[in-house]
């Protein structure tokens, strides 16, 4: 049975409209219907209606794809974006000449709903053999669409007299707490979301910068200071939260050279008391310290994406220390250091400052990847940000998972990375 929202305010004539030619622009005070077809992969259904914002999204169904959660999924995304749904859960998946008839069914129904109406099919999911069916039935009766989205575009298909229109360019619709929850995580917070720990990174930044672009000489130091800073921590009873209990430390020996040069950084950006020469040092608080426990290769990264994004096409949202669950497992919190939208497509940024070994490179790369791969999806990238020099096992692993690994000696060009990232496929 059809479930109908209250129809949204028309908006106004969008510049994407463009695209489709004067005909299309005629006709923008005719209602727009899109069709379509739902399957596992939310995003290539989503994306077009975001795009075009269309009065109203019918959503066919298999039993299959109700049953596991899919229609219900893009249905609330849909209406959180004020966009009206109808549902049609009763669509086979099989048998070519059943998937006709209940097309025709459905394009006489749309007749008699709205016998005015503009008809877009984004043919993209579904089986193949029920975007067959459905492309057979609406050929001729409007536009027929399907998202590459792994060349961040949308094809249109010839219409039935067989012209074609140039592919349209992917609009950047997806925040980060939207991609997530087309893959079915509840986004709940980002640390990089408060305004506080914002002007904390920008104190920091010279710091985190200097930390990242020296990694490589600055490996035993980053080590050490891993290691005081978490003995300046304890875990606070009853809490996730951590305690600044013991913030005097001391270095095994007196810092020279760059190591005397990264401390006078840090000192600089208020995270520690210390005076030159001596091997004594003091954190100034519980962030200071959190941030040197291997916090600031985090803010490294968010800032390098930042700022890779200001001097290009633009990152479409960046967030840092990403909490929230999945949706089937609400009292289990995961956690992402980066995650960033670009053209629709995600970008996870796991980060380590840790030297690991043999089993647990293992398991940091496993974790990596089934988290990645869950968030997000077929497109999209994960990499794993390393300060100290990743082991010949973590190198494999990573390699095997389709990781990008990146060391210490590739963060000082992280930025060009990440450009590299943003360009569309070829």
């Amino acid at each position: 049975m059809a479930e109908h929202g209250q129809p949204p305010i028309a908006p106004p004539l969008p510049q994407r409209f463009a695209d489709f030619g004067p005909l299309l622009q005629n006709q923008v005070n005719t209602m727009h219907i899109h069709i379509v077809l739902v399957s596992d992969q939310v995003l290539p259904n989503l994306i077009p209606a975001l795009m075009e914002r269309p009065d109203r999204v019918v959503l066919v169904a298999t039993p299959a794809m109700s049953t596991k959660g899919m229609t219900a999924r893009l249905a609330r995304l849909l209406r959180r974006e004020g966009i009206d749904v109808a549902i049609r859960e009763q669509a086979p998946d099989a048998g070519l000449s059943r998937i006709q008839d209940y097309a025709l069914d459905l394009a006489a129904w749309l007749e008699g709903e709205h016998p005015d109406a503009r008809i877009t099919l984004n043919a993209t999911g579904g089986t193949k053999l029920m975007a067959l069916g459905f492309i057979e039935i609406f050929r001729g009766q409007g536009r027929i669409l399907y998202t590459d989205t792994a060349h961040r575009c949308i094809e249109v298909l010839p219409d039935g007299k067989g012209q074609t229109a140039p592919p349209i360019p992917m609009n950047d619709v997806l925040d980060v707490p939207t991609y997530l929850a087309a893959q079915g995580f509840v986004f709940e917070r980002a640390a990089s979301d408060a305004a506080d720990w914002r002007e904390g990174a920008a104190t920091r930044k010279r710091a985190t910068k200097y930390l990242g672009q020296n990694a490589t000489a600055l490996g035993g130091f980053i080590g050490a200071l891993n290691r005081l800073a978490d003995l300046a921590l304890e875990p606070l009873p009853g809490s996730r939260e951590e305690r600044l209990t013991h913030p005097e430390q001391t270095l095994d020996q007196p810092p020279r050279g760059d190591w005397s040069k990264a401390l006078g950084q840090l000192l600089q950006a208020g995270l520690i008391d210390w005076r030159e020469g001596s091997p004594a040092i003091a954190f100034t608080s519980v962030e200071a310290a959190l941030y040197l426990r291997g916090g600031w290769l985090e803010e490294y990264a968010w800032h390098i994406v930042k700022d890779a994004g200001i001097k290009n096409a633009g990152i479409g949202d960046v967030r840092l220390g990403v909490e929230g669950h999945w949706g089937n497992s609400p009292t289990s919190t995961n956690e992402f250091d980066v995650l960033a939208t670009h053209n629709n497509q995600l970008l996870f940024i796991e980060c380590k400052t840790l030297r690991f070994q043999g089993g647990n490179d293992n398991e940091i790369a496993y974790k990596v990847d089934s988290l990645g791969d869950a968030a997000r999806g077929l497109f999209g990238a994960t990499w794993l940000l390393s300060a100290r020099q990743p082991t010949q096992v973590l190198q494999d692993r990573a390699k095997q998972a389709r990781i990008g690994l990146i060391g210490p000696d590739q963060l000082p060009r992280l930025k060009e990375v990440v450009q590299q990232w943003m360009e569309p496929n070829p």
